[in-house]
């Protein structure tokens, strides 16, 4: 008989799978990769280019079910994915200009114009 946590570990490897065959995939390779995905994504937000070049190839998506993995598996990888994650959204938000509203009609003092030379 099984045990629970070897149950769970193969599910999450079928949910997890996507167009490549992961058959190979053991509970162990799996937290390996998690933990590979989680790294090479913090090591990429010292380097513009690298971050992008993560996030084009969908990283984010790789790195949600890699931090998703590691807090399932209570793995000390899931805090600092965690962290990684939210400074990604950060960027994103940041580049989307959202937070960036035109000052038209916005009192900036009392209304008193300086001379200017």
């Amino acid at each position: 008989m099984t045990d629970e946590a070897t149950v769970k570990a193969r599910l999450r490897a079928l949910a997890d799978t996507d167009e490549t065959d992961r058959s190979d995939a053991t509970p162990t390779a799996l937290q390996a990769e998690h933990r590979e995905t989680i790294e090479r994504a913090t090591d990429a937000l010292d380097d513009l280019a690298a971050a992008a070049a993560f996030v084009d190839e969908g990283g984010l998506t790789d790195l949600e079910r890699a931090v998703e993995a590691a807090e399932e598996s209570v793995s000390a990888a899931s805090q600092r994915g965690r962290e990684t994650l939210t400074a990604y959204r950060r960027y994103r938000a940041a580049a989307s200009g959202d937070q960036f509203h035109p000052g038209r009609g916005t009192s900036l003092g009392d209304g008193a114009k300086v001379e200017s030379r």
